[in-house]
């Protein structure tokens, strides 16, 4: 294990108490500390001191997953869990709520990210709408709130362009180096994973951009990913076909920009009945987590069908030869996270 510092050495040491004999646990329902059903889909991570905060959508009363404007009058808003220890969450509420008129009532929003800016000290969030207009697409577009807390409340501070030539993105995820750049990573529109700086304040894109995953005519991709993990950048995608179960590609390169190398598949049995949502990288036990929604898994309702919003998630250690670039998600049960050893 690394050296650390006094202060992360305490923190790291009364972390492990509180993680001792706590491990994840996949192909089970997850319920927060009050015993109700985790509303947290397609979101993100984000770590505060000793805590974590988890993003996401929620779908309750949208069980198969309706979007656009047939389900603008479903949205509840983006929720937020905290944790110390990436089992136990506490459900700290809505974080953004949709407002009732205007371009973000009208349609669907969806994968919300989360980065705090140090010099500027904002919570900065971007995610994905689904607009008001017919057709849905290419009405696609990332949108930006701010917040002066991780719990919110958000402030939704309008629709962002990004370097794509018409502004496009869907889908996406957000990094932040050690160097305090923050990137954007989303499906461009093309079906291409993009990669753009953000500018300095994290509120929109600086124009510099490159392409990390390329379509063709056998390969398309949306849901984003990205990571830095043992001195290497990994970009990951799953495949187009909604929220349906799709293997997950990956690329990999020296600089957030790239240049990237294409490296195939990461999972196998299309992520084993999951999509991927994102990445977490561990310090505790330099371990990177990716983190997969497993959609319309489980038993069914009254209406014959499973619930999109049933509170599944597929968290699964990533293992990475940085010398090939070969990289695979490892499929288990369940997992201790802070364990030193990593996969």
């Amino acid at each position: 294990m690394k050296q650390l510092s006094l202060g992360v050495a305490i923190v790291v040491l009364l972390a492990t108490e509180s993680y001792a004999g706590k491990p994840i646990r996949n192909h089970a329902d997850w319920m927060d500390t009050d015993g109700n059903p985790i509303s947290c889909h397609d979101g993100c991570i984000l770590r505060a001191g000793d805590t974590f905060y988890w993003y996401g959508s929620s779908y309750r009363g949208n069980s198969q997953g309706k979007w656009g404007r047939k389900a603008a009058h479903l949205q509840n808003g983006f929720n937020v869990y905290s944790s110390k220890n990436l089992v136990e969450w506490k459900y700290e509420g809505i974080c953004l709520e949709f407002p009732k008129t205007g371009w973000l009532a009208g349609g669907t929003s969806h994968r919300a990210n989360v980065l705090y800016n140090e010099t500027t000290r904002k919570y900065v969030m971007w995610f994905f709408c689904i607009g008001n207009t017919q057709p849905e697409y290419p009405d696609a577009m990332l949108a930006v709130a701010g917040s002066d807390t991780p719990t919110g409340p958000f402030e939704h501070l309008g629709r962002r362009k990004t370097a794509e030539e018409h502004g496009w993105g869907q889908d996406l995820g957000l990094f932040r180096d050690g160097d305090g750049r923050g990137y954007l990573i989303y499906d461009d529109g093309h079906r291409n994973i993009r990669v753009d700086l953000l500018a300095d304040d994290y509120l929109s894109i600086s124009g510099k951009t490159t392409i990390a995953l390329k379509a063709d005519a056998g390969r398309r991709y949306e849901g984003s990913a990205m990571i830095k993990y043992r001195g290497k950048y990994l970009v990951a995608g799953s495949g187009v076909r909604g929220w349906n179960p799709t293997d997950t590609s990956y690329a990999v390169a020296d600089a957030p920009l790239g240049p990237y190398k294409e490296m195939g598949r990461m999972s196998e049995n299309m992520t084993w009945n999951s999509q991927i949502s994102n990445f977490l990288y561990i310090e505790e036990s330099d371990k990177a987590m990716a983190m997969c929604d497993q959609w319309f898994i489980g038993p069914k309702g009254p209406d014959g069908k499973v619930s999109r919003d049933r509170a599944r998630q597929l968290w699964l250690p990533v293992a990475f030869d940085p010398e090939t670039g070969i990289a695979r998600m490892v499929l288990t049960a369940q997992w201790d996270p802070f364990a030193e050893i990593a996969p």
